[in-house]
């Protein structure tokens, strides 16, 4: 077994800042090609969930729960999910929501027109 001492230098070695650096440029160009692409799929999603709030005279306090419910059916669809399963996760999603005091045929709204999911 080893030691708390051998334990501790084997930390410190692989947290040394010259290793961690090395670690992260390795890794840095593909985390900001990720990064650029979950924005750019992001972007218009909110930009949609704000003209539905904007239509619907929702008070602006209220606008990041719906984000949240808009960027959480957006996971979803990206994990690969669809089917019977989107649709029962889509529902728990909302009744979350809904119970939260978010407006039910709101969040069935986001669901509808921007993801194509029904829910109830």
């Amino acid at each position: 077994m080893r030691t708390s001492n051998m334990r501790s230098d084997q930390y410190n070695a692989k947290t040394a800042s010259a290793t961690v650096g090395l670690k992260i440029a390795a890794v840095l160009p593909g985390m900001k090609t990720g990064f650029s692409a979950a924005i750019n799929e992001l972007v218009p999603i909110e930009q949609q969930t704000q003209a539905l709030l904007n239509a619907g005279n929702v008070p602006t306090v209220y606008y990041p729960f719906y984000y949240n419910f808009s960027r959480e059916l957006w996971k979803l669809t990206n994990q690969g999910i669809s089917g019977a399963s989107l649709t029962s996760m889509a529902q728990a999603l909302k009744d979350k929501y809904a119970t939260r005091g978010l407006d039910s045929p709101r969040l069935i709204e986001i669901a509808d027109t921007i993801f194509s999911i029904t829910v109830t």
